[in-house]
């Protein structure tokens, strides 16, 4: 994975070689929601010790992104980004003789290594612009992290998921560098799992600050 992640930085910051179609490079992130529109499993003992809905996790995102193809009101983003996505189930605990006493939880993770692009649109005002995107998403799962009791379900999980991405924010501009805060939404168009174990279905929201560097 750490190498991965170097190879894809180095490409990321090589593109300003390409003046004339890259305006701006950088860094972005915050966190991740996630939340499991569909969760039904066949697992016998998921079923009987985790009867209510999962709930969701708040974890860490970071990406790389690059803007270009710019016109006076629109451009083009493209970004790789590191998305965990992952959710708590509760559990009821028991004491010796079998008495409520309490809830406990589990937390499952699955890691992604997530690739968009989007095409911006922004309004300019002085020095900020307010800017809405949105485009399609591919979502390539390379870690997990799953509670034993979820092993069967969780080791059925497709490994690519496309869905898209859609936001909005706003962004400060001088004549080096530009200052992003951002909201975005993920919703899946395909399922993370859908046979005989199960159906499960996701959406996120993730909150970002990033930072970029000016080409142009």
């Amino acid at each position: 994975m750490i190498k991965l992640i170097i190879l894809i930085s180095a490409f990321i910051f090589s593109l300003p070689n390409y003046g004339q179609i890259i305006v701006s490079v950088g860094l972005k992130g915050g966190i991740t929601i996630t939340d499991y529109t569909q969760w039904n499993s066949s697992d016998t003992i998921i079923n009987k010790l985790y009867v209510n809905r999962p709930e969701s996790r708040i974890l860490v995102n970071i990406a790389l992104y690059a803007e270009g193809l710019s016109t006076k009101y629109f451009s083009t983003v493209g970004e790789i980004a590191y998305n965990p996505k992952g959710v708590s189930f509760t559990y009821n605990a028991l004491n010796g003789n079998g008495n409520i006493i309490g809830t406990e939880s589990v937390d499952n993770r699955t890691g992604y290594l997530s690739v968009s692009l989007c095409e911006k649109a922004r309004v300019n005002w002085k020095k900020m612009n307010l800017f809405i995107y949105a485009g399609p998403r591919l979502d390539m799962q390379i870690n997990e992290n799953r509670g034993l009791d979820f092993y069967e379900t969780y080791k059925k999980f497709e490994t690519m998921i496309f869905g898209l991405s859609a936001g909005f924010g706003i962004e400060f501009v001088d004549r080096k560098y530009r200052f992003i805060t951002e909201v975005q939404f993920e919703p899946d168009l395909t399922f993370t799992l859908n046979n005989t174990i199960g159906k499960v279905k996701k959406n996120t929201w993730l909150v970002r600050i990033g930072v970029a560097l000016n080409e142009k």
